[in-house]
């Protein structure tokens, strides 16, 4: 299939697009005019994700105060946190439709690229009810392109650092009543330089990070109907196909103060598919005032991954001693109904319903596939309501309940493997919220919220056995979260906006992964680890942003973010640091044109050190700076050639121990736009 795309991209001769933002692919409100709009989300537009240079979610995001790279080595998973939870307690959508892994939550952003993307929202104070269940540390939703010109395209092509390459085209025509768009695109490299700084440890010996390549490729079809000014229905397909290594072990770290070397540390993985296909349908139809909507998908997603041994010598390698397969789906849907109650009342009312389905393929051992099944339920409410010129109160709440219909394992007894069957437990939570804005006037908006938000424990959570690894346990309960912010939006002219927020989160059964949980017979019988509710954990800090237009050449975004997560009352004897959040990052970025055709933009992101093990303050990750560089120049209105270094000054760091990430790097790239 990638190579099909390629050859498409290479047959055609024009590009890409002035795209609107597709408005089906919102939840939240973003219309100034609307009652019920949401003034605590924060938006990435396609501008500043092509000024950037973001190629996947994971880079767009970091635009965003009090959103920070969260790194899974031991799967060579690149995701976020959202002032500090991680993506399993922040749900990702496209266009509104769910789009993590059924089994486990995980998304893997960085398998994710930006071609055909118009903008993300992130919620994080308040998220409103018609995300359904699972938004406890907020949401992410990333909206897709639309069409608005007869005809219209981009197409560009890049080379980078690694022995990369990128291809991408986007076409798209709107004919009035009729729209559609097809987005192709291709990214690869054979694998990525480390900072010079990098000390070689472990299976790695520096320079050319080992088994770090990695291949994107991504197909998005969308077809539109539009009868008329307010309904709009429209069929969207979108197909992923990626292959990855998973970059060896690169420390001598055995594990904190007792000192102890878990079997992932050895690991040399391999995944030649990871593939993900997505088909949804989103209809909206007005009926007088009132507005329904509808959203139904079939989400499927498969990857194998091949295990080449773990003993020394293993990473030279070249047949898998084992393979794992896994095939996962979800359907399901929600519709949604907006009642105009009066001029200054709205009304929103939702139903949500997402059924998933893991199967755990025995590729050496037919017969003994082993499979997991569960449904998620919400229903969801949202009264918005002006209260004269100033005052807007948003009173929300969701229902949600997780079911448990099916959970197998394998187990062996006299050599004879069969299927068994764990127990199954049910989760339920209701959460209410609300918001108040006051405008004070026409500079300052004032808004405080308070919620009450749950996650549901994953079917990985309860049932995995990672490997032999980790000890399932079937009776998590549900994780519970009361969420406070105040903030501010405030003019300071009509060139400079200021906007800032406070904020405390207070969990209760926080679920984690235990590492030196005791053995079980048959189950796990060394270094062995376990999903857990692990206490009540407390997030608190404050965020400060300024976007300043100078004048027609030069603009500046500064953010700073502070973050303070503690554990404060743990279940668990050894679980005393929650991990992965810095307590102070900075993100900074100028575009400077000093005249029209030329573009030069520098950014700056700073970090403070992060706890790695939640058992032992020591190791931390270290605090680093980086500084990009781009310059863009625009030969004609439609042509562009950019280039740009990233860590410009070869900065060694990393988001977990023993995973270094990539040192200096060069870009070069060229748009056509029509």
């Amino acid at each position: 299939m990638k190579k099909s795309i390629l050859l498409s991209i290479a047959a055609i001769s024009f590009l890409c697009a002035e795209s609107i933002v597709y408005d089906l692919g919102r939840i939240e409100v973003t219309g100034t005019s609307d009652i019920g709009q949401n003034k605590t989300i924060q938006t990435v537009d396609a501008q500043t994700i092509q000024e950037s240079e973001s190629k996947n979610v994971v880079e767009a995001l970091q635009t965003i105060p009090g959103v920070f790279v969260q790194q899974t080595g031991k799967k060579n998973l690149t995701d976020i946190r959202v002032r500090g939870f991680d993506n399993r307690r922040v749900p990702i959508f496209v266009d509104g439709i769910p789009v993590y892994v059924p089994y486990n939550r995980e998304t893997d952003l960085g398998r994710y690229t930006t071609y055909d993307i118009s903008e993300i929202i992130v919620s994080k104070g308040y998220v409103s009810p018609m995300y359904g269940a699972n938004t406890l540390g907020g949401a992410v939703n990333i909206v897709t392109k639309k069409p608005t010109k007869e005809f219209e395209g981009q197409i560009g092509a890049g080379v980078f650092s690694g022995d990369g390459h990128e291809e991408f085209m986007t076409l798209g025509t709107n004919q009035g009543n009729f729209y559609g768009m097809l987005s192709v695109s291709n990214y690869q490299r054979d694998y990525f330089n480390l900072s010079d700084d990098y000390v070689v440890a472990g299976r790695e010996d520096g320079g050319k990070r080992d088994n770090s390549d990695s291949k994107d490729s991504k197909v998005n079809i969308k077809v539109g109907y539009t009868p008329n000014d307010t309904d709009e229905y429209s069929f969207n397909y979108i197909a992923q196909r990626a292959e990855k290594g998973n970059p060896y072990y690169a420390s001598n770290y055995t594990g904190g103060d007792e000192g102890s070397r878990p079997g992932w540390r050895n690991r040399h993985w391999r995944w030649p598919e990871w593939d993900k296909t997505s088909y949804y349908f989103i209809t909206k139809t007005a009926m007088g005032e009132h507005m329904l909507k509808t959203r139904w998908f079939y989400d499927e997603f498969y990857n194998k991954m091949e295990d080449y041994g773990m003993l020394p010598g293993s990473f030279n390698a070249t047949v898998p001693t084992s393979t794992s397969e896994y095939d996962d789906h979800s359907i399901g849907g929600n519709i949604e109904t907006n009642f105009k109650v009066s001029d200054t009342q709205m009304l929103k009312v939702a139903l949500f319903q997402k059924n998933d389905y893991h199967k755990d393929i025995a590729s050496a051992s037919p017969g003994l596939d082993i499979k997991a099944e569960g449904i998620t339920q919400s229903i969801g409410l949202e009264h918005s309501w002006q209260l004269g010129d100033r005052f807007t109160w948003v009173l929300g709440a969701t229902y949600d309940k997780n079911t448990i219909k099916k959970a197998e394992y394998r187990r062996t007894v006299a050599g004879v493997t069969t299927i068994g069957e764990w127990d199954h437990y049910d989760s339920d939570s209701f959460n209410p919220e609300t918001a108040l804005y006051y405008k004070l006037n026409d500079q300052t908006t004032l808004y405080g919220t308070i919620s009450k938000r749950s996650n549901m424990p994953s079917l990985s959570d309860r049932y995995s056995s990672g490997f032999g690894s980790d000890i399932p346990n079937p009776d998590l309960k549900a994780e519970r979260s009361l969420n406070y912010e105040i903030g501010a939006e405030h003019k300071l002219s009509d060139s400079h906006i200021l906007k800032t927020a406070l904020f405390f989160t207070q969990t209760d059964d926080y679920i984690a992964r235990m590492e030196g949980v005791a053995p079980v017979a048959g189950i796990c019988t060394v270094n062995c680890s376990q999903y857990q509710n692990i206490g009540e954990e407390e997030h608190k800090g404050f965020e400060v942003a300024v976007d300043s237009f100078w004048n027609d050449e030069l603009s500046t975004s500064v953010f700073y973010t502070y973050m303070d997560v503690e554990l404060q009352k743990s279940e668990s004897p050894t679980a005393k640091y929650i991990v992965g959040i810095p307590e102070h990052s900075v993100g900074a970025r100028l575009k400077y044109s000093p005249f029209k055709s030329l573009d030069i933009i520098p950014s700056l992101r700073y970090e403070t050190e992060r706890y790695v093990d939640n058992r032992y303050s020591t190791p931390t990750t270290k605090d680093f700076t980086l500084v990009d560089l781009k310059i863009a120049y625009r030969v004609t209105k439609e042509f562009e050639v950019s280039a740009g270094i990233k860590n410009l000054f070869d900065e060694y760091y990393y988001y977990t121990e023993g995973h270094p990430e990539e040192g200096r790097s060069y870009y070069a790239t060229v748009r056509y736009t029509f």
